[in-house]
């Protein structure tokens, strides 16, 4: 039986750490949560339609920083 904290997130899913993050777009001036969002591109070696969610994408980003210092930019 899993327990969900204050936000209604499960102790392992990583969107309780981007509840309150943003996405912002200069041009348009508008905002939206992370959470929210899905990121559609095309991969480059199988040049499929892909997307990922945007909270899962900082998760990878964050792990990455942490264990390859260097590579990320």
């Amino acid at each position: 039986m899993s327990k969900d904290d204050v936000l209604g997130y499960s102790s392992h899913d990583w969107r309780k750490h981007t509840d309150d993050a943003i996405v912002r777009d200069d041009v348009n001036k508008t905002f939206a949560k992370v959470n929210d969002c899905v990121v559609s591109f095309k991969n480059p070696r199988t040049l499929q339609i892909e997307e990922a969610d945007l909270s899962r994408l900082i998760r990878v980003f964050v792990n990455n920083f942490e264990s390859h210092k260097r590579s990320v930019k």
